[in-house]
């Protein structure tokens, strides 16, 4: 099935504007320069906890960067404050300066990193009462609504995703990965989970790095009752009611089961930076978060903020404070982390896909260069991309080049460029100059390329890939893969045996892909409607593209005449 959600264009959505509501009581007020940015979920939530789903607002902190793939999207999970339409803000904003206080994720990391850095801040219910363990389990399964599965923020998980939580806030950091991990590793009951399953694995995936500020991870017999009773006194106002804050030793249970869950939950090891508090919060309370538990989970890649008590710690008072500078440091490691090349995203629901991409991996050990050839829809740009998805990491380098036929060659040649040798050129400099350079790459390295819908035979000639038709497995290590719709363009480059002539689906197979477009619930169609669908499944031929627009034109219709005026038109 031809994956034509990349070639689709999204609707424009509105974006709501506009201060948060004031808070109520006499809590401290924010003064000085901090903009309100836009809030991009549907609305914001009352309580999660009459069982009904939660939107919780995302809020875009830079909505300079409008690209769909940028360098990096950065998460901010605030901690326990007054009120969820302002958490965000008492959370981020500097100490005073010159009697002013800013949000510094939104005024100074995009200057300091570059424009092209999508920075979110979420909001979310922080109304702890007795049970904060089951609190920051349901919002970490509402979050999942609100971030992963929305189709605006969808493209965003294919590039290095970071996170940085403070105080409660990496409780709910390490409970969305949890529930994130569950959607992946569950055993799919629900064609409607499908898609939730594949944007929890695709985030996960490129999850490049963790910041903790003074986030108590708790572990083993480690006690935290001055933090959780601290806590409590801040959201009630009044003192510590019993419950599970009454008994730490089962709290700190769960509290280290989420951290272990968390570790495991993660799909590669990622860096984990953590910061510490150096300074009693009042002579009451102390340190709320000690050190031993604020850096329990990070990788030795440890900060003691040395003037900072647990309400500052996260406050710096310039961009070369330590609270900053090496948050700073840590952010453009993430950019550079090693990711899953770009790509266009999979379809939600696949008909025999993963067996097809196993027989072209096959064939491409025996093969320097193999080439999928048939008609437009029939699936070659996805079984590519399956093909890529499963095989990549086994390669040094590689790159996916798609719909080469319509796109600028030299954009194509400086994105090869870029994926094999990691040279970003300018928008005057000449690729032409560095074509031996990735010509030595794929000589020197294991690397794969795949070459989407080619076109015409003078677009792979610009390439200049080192292709030898003739080559075999022992004096080739890389493997380049195309797809193109005529013969005629690569029988010069691509060996007789190499050739992989794409066939319609089967019957069957036809019928499982066109029913869940349409239906996602086969077993509830009735007769009528079961009949005239294996009607449009004849009339497409197997043709995966024709099903799934079909599919998708006819989903949520039960006016059989509207189906019967499709099946006429097709």
């Amino acid at each position: 099935m031809e994956n034509s959600s990349s070639r689709r264009k999204r609707k424009d959505v509105d974006v709501s504007q506009g201060p948060p509501k004031k808070r109520k009581g006499g809590a401290m007020q924010i003064h000085g320069v901090i903009n309100t940015p836009p809030i991009l979920g549907e609305n914001a939530p009352s309580s999660s906890r009459q069982g009904t789903p939660v939107n919780y607002p995302v809020r875009d902190l830079n909505p300079d960067c409008t690209s769909k793939n940028p360098n990096l999207t950065i998460i901010f999970f605030h901690g326990i404050t007054y009120g969820i339409d302002d958490a965000w803000k008492q959370t981020w904003t500097t100490r005073p300066i010159d009697g002013k206080e800013e949000c510094w994720p939104q005024m100074w990391i995009p200057k300091d990193l570059n424009d092209n850095v999508k920075i979110l801040s979420l909001s979310y219910d922080s109304n702890v009462a007795a049970s904060v363990h089951n609190d920051v389990t349901e919002i970490g399964q509402n979050l999942i609504q609100s971030l992963v599965t929305d189709s605006r923020y969808e493209t965003l998980w294919d590039g290095p995703v970071a996170m940085v939580a403070y105080s409660f806030g990496g409780l709910v950091l390490k409970s969305l990965v949890v529930e994130m991990h569950k959607h992946v590793s569950q055993q799919q009951t629900n064609n409607l989970d499908v898609k939730v399953q594949k944007d929890c694995e695709n985030f996960l995936k490129n999850l490049n790095g963790v910041v903790f500020y003074s986030v108590p991870h708790a572990g083993g017999t480690q006690d935290l009752s001055n933090y959780f009773k601290w806590l409590h006194q801040q959201i009630t106002k009044g003192p510590t009611q019993l419950g599970l804050l009454g008994n730490m030793e089962s709290f700190n249970r769960k509290m280290e089961q989420l951290s272990i869950d968390f570790i495991n939950s993660t799909c590669k090891d990622i860096n984990i930076y953590a910061f510490a508090e150096g300074l009693p919060i009042d002579n009451k309370w102390g340190i709320l978060v000690p050190w031993a538990s604020a850096t329990r989970l990070s990788n030795n890649n440890n900060y003691k903020v040395e003037d900072a008590n647990h309400l500052t710690i996260c406050k710096p008072p310039s961009k070369e404070h330590l609270s900053y500078s090496k948050l700073l440091e840590c952010l453009k490691s993430f950019m550079m982390e090693k990711n899953t090349p770009t790509m266009p995203r999979l379809p939600y629901y696949e008909v025999a896909l993963e067996d097809k991409a196993n027989a072209i991996y096959s064939l491409l050990q025996n093969e320097s260069v193999v080439a999928l050839v048939g008609m437009g829809g029939i699936g070659k740009t996805t079984l590519s991309t399956k093909v890529f998805d499963l095989f990549h990491n086994q390669y040094e380098k590689s790159s996916f080049l798609e719909d080469v036929k319509s796109k600028d060659i030299n954009n194509v040649k400086k994105k090869l460029l870029q994926d094999l040798c990691g040279r970003k050129l300018h928008e005057h400099e000449n690729v032409d100059e560095y074509l031996d350079e990735i010509k030595q790459c794929m000589i020197s390295k294991k690397v794969l390329v795949v070459v989407d819908d080619v076109g015409k035979t003078k677009n792979l000639e610009a390439l200049q890939l080192p292709i030898d038709k003739h080559a075999t497995n022992v004096n080739c290590k890389s493997k380049i893969l195309v797809n193109c719709r005529n013969w005629q363009i690569l029988k010069n480059h691509v060996r007789e045996s190499a050739k992989v002539d794409m066939a319609f689906l089967e019957e069957e197979q036809a019928r499982k892909l066109f029913m869940w477009h349409a239906f996602k619930h086969p077993n509830s169609v009735t007769n009528d409607f079961k009949n005239i669908s294996m009607e449009i499944i004849k009339s497409c031929g197997g043709l995966p593209l024709s099903l799934e627009i079909l599919g998708c034109y006819l989903y949520d219709i039960r006016d059989l005449e509207i189906w019967k005026e499709a099946l006429h038109e097709l």
